[in-house]
């Protein structure tokens, strides 16, 4: 359904450790992407809030992802964990989750520019584990900032709907854009298909 309303990224929050309440374990994921038309050239994203190396491998294994969405605390994997990760699991890529709260953002995707294949710039709030899945908006002018110092493609989250994404695109100027809470059934985790519809439309509308 995704697929067909024009999404380009299909994410799963993938694991079996019980980190998320909506984590989805390995075979429900294998299941998911092997759905994904492969004529569509959608791409697998797992989410992992995970920090160890080890977890993040076996989730990489397990599923076999295009790219692996490191949305865990920031503070717990450095960059010079990201780069070993990168090495180890190559040619998949990393999209590397920035908590967007004041300027400190922008010099932490400078800093993590070098290891990381995409950004996604998310709402970071202290009582919701990792980074994202908020449903709230952050300052969309650091996360202009951030498109403008950095040279990856960056994708803007955070309270992202149909009702302002337009507005979010001509403000920030990002590559791509992602939306989860909003773009959900009332209540629930699952999509909500006219809403995942009107979203790739309006987002699609503003470019």
């Amino acid at each position: 359904m995704c697929v067909a309303a024009g999404v380009d990224f299909i994410g799963t929050s993938t694991g079996e450790k019980g980190r998320l309440k909506a984590e989805v374990d390995f075979a429900t994921c294998r299941e998911i992407f092997e759905a994904i038309p492969k004529e569509s050239g959608a791409m697998k994203v797992a989410l992992t809030v995970a920090w160890e190396l080890d977890e993040i491998i076996e989730t990489v294994q397990a599923v076999k992802p295009d790219i692996v969405h490191l949305s865990g605390d920031i503070a717990d994997l450095p960059v010079e964990q990201v780069a070993v990760l990168r090495k180890i699991i190559s040619p998949v890529k990393i999209m590397q989750a920035i908590p967007v709260g004041g300027s400190e953002a922008v010099k932490l995707a400078v800093e993590y520019q070098p290891v990381s294949d995409y950004f996604i710039l998310d709402t970071d709030l202290s009582d919701f584990p990792g980074i994202g899945a908020t449903g709230a908006i952050h300052d969309w002018a650091v996360s202009a900032e951030i498109v403008k110092r950095v040279n990856i493609p960056v994708i803007l989250a955070g309270g992202l709907s149909p009702d302002n994404v337009v507005e979010a695109i001509h403000s920030v100027k990002p590559w791509c854009v992602d939306s989860f809470s909003h773009t959900n059934l009332p209540g629930s985790k699952q999509k909500d298909p006219e809403r995942v519809k009107a979203f790739v439309e309006a987002a699609k509308s503003a470019l």
